[in-house]
């Protein structure tokens, strides 16, 4: 069955945290230690064979993980994933894989349950709307993603543009992916436009506003 191809709105969140600390500071001979240890806490710093680390309570992808050919790896995991979810079964039916809870993160998880709650009590017509397609964006599958283009951010966050294919068809995709339990996960959907507009953004602001 032929699909319609739609292009979904949605953009990143950015949390930005402070810390405030008080009380007298202790001299010690441990202090020449915290600092090397600080200086290294960097992808960038660490081998493949270091454990993994954290910056501010935040999983940092360990060395082997934190490249850009492992965040290409891990989006072909997932849309292989998606293709075998999306695909009929031998009795017609689409498979039921929770995706968004395999492949994104607490974050979007926690938020999508809220937005899901007002929508039950909304009529269709005020409803903030799941967009269930942009796993596929309508397309057939398999769907594979093309001409990866990966910008590593920092230790555990990474920016994903490709191309999203089937056939002779394809839509521009751009995610937002965070370094959580181990492996690389979708944070947000996003489009390049004037606005930046996130999915996770915008499925906050209806949260708030309702």
């Amino acid at each position: 069955m032929k699909k319609k191809t739609m292009l979904i709105v949605a953009a990143s969140l950015m949390l930005t945290t402070s810390c405030t600390f008080s009380g007298k500071t202790e001299i010690t001979e441990n202090v020449d230690s915290v600092e090397a240890n600080a200086l290294v806490d960097t992808p960038e710093a660490r081998t493949a064979d270091e454990p993994q680390m954290q910056a501010d309570g935040v999983d940092v992808a360990p060395a082997d993980q934190w490249t850009e050919d492992a965040v290409a790896q891990q989006l072909k995991k997932i849309y292989a994933e998606v293709s075998k979810v999306y695909a009929p079964s031998k009795d017609g039916m689409e498979n039921n894989t929770d995706l968004d809870a395999m492949f994104c993160t607490k974050d979007f998880n926690e938020v999508q349950c809220q937005v899901r709650a007002i929508n039950a009590k909304k009529s269709s017509g005020k409803r903030f709307e799941r967009d269930d397609i942009r796993w596929t964006y309508g397309m057939d599958v398999p769907v594979t993603p093309k001409n990866i283009k990966v910008d590593l951010l920092t230790g555990n966050t990474a920016e994903a543009t490709f191309e999203l294919s089937s056939g002779e068809q394809w839509m521009y995709t751009k995610l937002t992916l965070d370094w959580e339990d181990g492996q690389w996960k979708i944070r947000s959907w996003n489009v390049v436009g004037d606005d930046n507009s996130d999915l996770l953004d915008e499925m906050y602001k209806y949260v708030s506003a309702n």
